[in-house]
């Protein structure tokens, strides 16, 4: 009958702690892995592309202006109105021989006055022109200044869009990294854990579980002078080759005092009241 005293569970605990460990390892990575695409697919653009120039499509309000016409050409119809008036009003006075003299006189004054209108009309084109060469000048510069300013907000624009991407870059080799690092001592931590099994084992009061339920790849290679049947196997989910024994063999051979169960429910063997050895074939 199988002895049912009380036994560790750490080999237990490891065998199935590790299948577990990479059950959420695998749940992990897929996390990550799918975490990693939406941070690869994000995307920045240039918040300054396409800006425009406000200055670029100014106009020069002074370009066609016009000189004031009226004033020059309704102080000519006074002249003329009061020459009339004069030359009336003298007619008769002066009898003809004089009007000739003063019509003379009258001319010169028309002539005056039209010269003071050219005048006038000239100095309204002067200022026209002076103004539409200030605006002119004014909307230059404003417009180079604007040229200017656009072009450094894309180019600002263009270097924050590559320190974004350099940043991104850094941070992703940096979550790779650490997830290497991570992996690498989990697997560290378990293999240690192993080795720590195997070179205890031997010296346990069980020197194994022994529990065909929880082997694969079993070969039997041979039988020990007692007559117990010797196997190679490894645990599952595990890739170090085994030897030793199966339970259930000891159990048919009427060897239950060899066998243990513990508290989960599985076999474990005494290797130390058997003739048969527990070793580690390849790590």
């Amino acid at each position: 009958m199988a002895n049912y005293k009380s036994s560790p569970t750490k080999f237990i605990s490891l065998l199935f702690g590790g299948a577990q460990r990479r059950k959420e390892q695998r749940a992990a990575n897929e996390d990550f892995g799918a975490q990693m695409d939406k941070w690869e697919d994000t995307k920045m653009t240039n918040p300054y592309a396409g800006v425009k120039n406000p200055y670029a499509s100014l106009e020069n309000v002074y370009e066609d202006q016009t000189v004031d016409l009226k004033a020059a050409e309704f102080a000519k119809e006074q002249s003329q109105q009061n020459a009339a008036n004069i030359m009336a009003n003298l007619k008769g006075a002066a009898g003809g021989s004089g009007v000739a003299g003063l019509a003379q006189v009258l001319a010169n004054q028309g002539a005056k006055q039209a010269q003071q209108a050219a005048a006038d009309i000239g100095r309204q084109e002067q200022g026209n022109q002076a103004r539409a060469r200030a605006e002119a000048g004014r909307l230059q510069q404003l417009d180079v200044e604007g040229e200017q300013q656009r072009d450094l907000l894309e180019r600002k624009g263009a270097q924050e869009v590559e320190q974004f991407d350099l940043d991104k870059q850094d941070k992703m080799l940096e979550i790779a990294g650490q997830r290497q690092a991570a992996a690498a001592q989990a697997m560290d931590n378990e293999a240690a854990q192993w080795d720590q099994f195997a070179m205890g084992a031997a010296k346990t009061i069980i020197g194994g579980v022994s529990d065909v339920r929880l082997k694969e790849n079993i070969t039997r290679t041979g039988v020990s002078e007692s007559g117990i049947p010797i196997y190679t196997f490894s645990y599952k989910n595990k890739d170090q080759i085994w030897s030793g024994t199966m339970a259930q063999d000891l159990i048919k051979m009427g060897r239950e005092d060899a066998v243990t169960i513990m508290d989960n429910g599985y076999y474990a063997v005494y290797y130390d009241m058997i003739d048969v050895d527990m070793e580690l074939k390849t790590k």
